[in-house]
């Protein structure tokens, strides 16, 4: 299972949907799209950070998990 697979189903098993959790961390669901169907290394790290801090996971944490 890769990082996004991972992300992907931490944020469904928390909210209801993607669109959702975009809206709550406020970041743009298109960015929020592009990060789990590309590569998470390649996200902005803002966002990369607004995502693991409404999940209430390390940023760092997360990639030493994975």
């Amino acid at each position: 299972m890769t990082r996004e697979q991972k992300l992907r189903n931490l944020i469904l098993d928390r909210y209801k949907s993607l669109r959702q959790f975009a809206l709550e961390a406020d970041i743009p669901y298109s960015t929020l799209m592009t990060i789990l169907s590309r590569d998470l290394g390649g996200a902005s790290f803002d966002a990369v950070v607004k995502i693991c801090k409404k999940l209430e996971i390390n940023p760092l944490e997360f990639y030493e998990k994975v």
